[in-house]
């Protein structure tokens, strides 16, 4: 684990699932072409973060309602 997955900010259990896919904070960070060092670029991937997260909460309601109303 490199030494600046250290710095990585207090995330949800969303967010956190979603940052192991990256292999980690500082790979999540580098993807996005993002400094793990730079507190404005960690303020910049946890605004992504939580974006990606919200985005993976409305594809799981809007499958549970179509599964729902296929059920009916």
């Amino acid at each position: 684990m490199p030494a600046t997955d250290s710095l990585q900010p207090p995330l949800t259990p969303a967010e956190r699932a979603i940052v192991k896919t990256y292999g980690g904070w500082t790979s999540f960070m580098s993807s996005y072409g993002l400094k793990p060092w730079d507190f404005d670029d960690i303020d910049e991937a946890k605004q992504i973060l939580t974006t990606l997260a919200q985005m993976d909460d409305q594809d799981d309601e809007s499958e549970r309602s179509s599964i729902q109303a296929s059920n009916k």
